[in-house]
């Protein structure tokens, strides 16, 4: 199974060469799923959605999408009454959807909150319920690969500076252990890499996704990341943007023991 791992396309604030070319590496891929990690509009509003929404009509393949805190309303009353509605309306009915494959279960998990306990909302957080959520879905899988995405990442990467994990990142970790999750994917950082983690006994790799198409990149161009999955292995590659084409930049294989 082949997955293409797409985040932080933030229509409204993107690079349209950029997104014709994305578009045609996933259709030259032939990606089985196009999974986007949330971040799919810059500010929320009804024309990015139907923009947004175009592109997913353009592919070829499905697409299995969470929202990220972009995707909210920003201070008028939308965001507190109805938060999701336009998101809902254009992109998908459901905010942590789930999927059963031949080789990978995937859950998704909305980690964007309307309020938070600090000054800068843009942090996400995960709850109890979403935790037992986590639990429930992996303690029914039967699958080779267990796959969980969520917008903001659990833990920070020793290279990236600032940090931008979720809040509660302790407790999701925990869950993500006590589950052998295998892969979890994010985004949020502008900022691309594979880190492993052994919990339990059991290695999780946490896979973060460059923005794929915003103009608002940090230390590395767009990208994204690819996903091929055998029922022993994966190897996930890393594609950035080189002039007008993306190339891999680096891949790793994980054989699980």
């Amino acid at each position: 199974m082949r997955i293409a791992h797409i985040s932080d396309l933030h229509f409204g604030a993107h690079d349209r060469r950029v997104t014709e070319t994305l578009i045609s590496t996933l259709i030259e891929l032939e990606p089985d799923l196009v999974l986007a990690s949330g971040d799919i509009t810059q500010d929320a509003t009804v024309a990015e959605f139907v923009e947004a929404a175009d592109f997913f009509k353009l592919l070829p393949m499905p697409a299995f999408v969470i929202p990220g805190n972009h995707d909210l309303p920003g201070l008028d009353l939308r965001r507190f009454i109805q938060p999701w509605k336009r998101y809902r309306d254009h992109i998908a009915r459901e905010l942590e959807p789930e999927l059963h494959a031949d080789l990978v279960d995937i859950k998704g998990i909305n980690s964007a909150r309307m309020i938070l306990p600090a000054l800068n909302w843009a942090y996400g957080s995960i709850s109890a319920r979403q935790r037992q959520d986590i639990a429930d879905f992996f303690g029914a899988s039967t699958t080779p690969w267990r796959v969980l995405t969520v917008h903001h990442p659990p833990l920070n990467p020793s290279e990236f500076p600032l940090d931008v994990t979720v809040f509660n990142s302790d407790k999701l970790l925990k869950t993500v252990g006590e589950q052998k999750v295998d892969i979890v994917l994010s985004g949020h950082q502008h900022h691309a890499y594979v880190e492993t983690r052994v919990m339990n006994g059991h290695t999780t790799l946490f896979v973060c996704a460059s923005t794929a198409m915003s103009v608002r990149i940090r230390k590395q161009p767009q990208g994204f990341n690819l996903l091929d999955f055998t029922d022993k292995s994966v190897r996930i590659e890393l594609h950035q943007l080189s002039g007008d084409r993306f190339v891999t930049q680096s891949a790793v294989t994980h054989t699980k023991v």
